[in-house]
């Protein structure tokens, strides 16, 4: 007897649960369509629903430029070259410049390079050391075809460079810190 009992207890408390949450796939949908018609701005009170999709997609657009723009800011990133970028550092060739990151400790520019990374260290190693900077006692640190870490030092100024390649991009990222 008390096997049928705890057996009818478990169906009945299955087909109340099954039934309570039943309707929150019905929610849903409205929900969903609720939002279709915010999204594009249609109004059934009279108004042309074109020309309040238009203004809709308009008010976006805007929106979706200022929210680019400061997607910079929020990253703290200012973009293109800094102004007191050394004049003795070259610029890494075949490469365009992302942003640069100002710190107490230093500035940090970040560059994408169509070149290798063994030919983006070796042009910086030969530039650098005719421009009279030094590998540092830490010197390079795993410098492979995959990317590396080098830091120079010249008098008191200091020079990293890290760099690290995207097979799936076929770009190689570098950053370039002084200060």
């Amino acid at each position: 007897m008390k096997k049928y009992l705890l057996l009818f207890m478990c169906a009945v408390l299955f087909s109340a649960i099954s039934t309570g949450c039943g309707n929150k796939t019905e929610e849903k949908v409205e929900k969903k369509e609720e939002n279709k018609q915010e999204n594009t701005g249609e109004v059934k009170k009279g108004n042309d629903p074109v020309q309040e999709s238009m203004t809709k997609k308009e008010e976006n657009a805007g929106s979706n430029q200022q929210s680019d723009a400061n997607k910079s800011n929020e990253l703290g990133m200012t973009p293109g070259l800094p102004s007191d970028f050394p004049s003795d550092v070259p610029l890494p060739k075949n490469s365009k410049t992302l942003g640069s990151l100002n710190s107490s400790d230093g500035t940090v520019v970040t560059f994408e390079s169509n070149d290798k990374v063994l030919d983006i260290v070796n042009f910086y190693k030969e530039e650098l050391q005719k421009n009279g900077y030094a590998v540092t006692k830490e010197g390079e640190s795993q410098v492979s075809d995959k990317g590396g870490l080098i830091n120079w030092v010249k008098e008191k100024k200091e020079v990293g460079l890290m760099l690290g390649f995207d097979k799936d991009k076929n770009i190689t990222s570098l950053v370039i810190t002084y200060k």
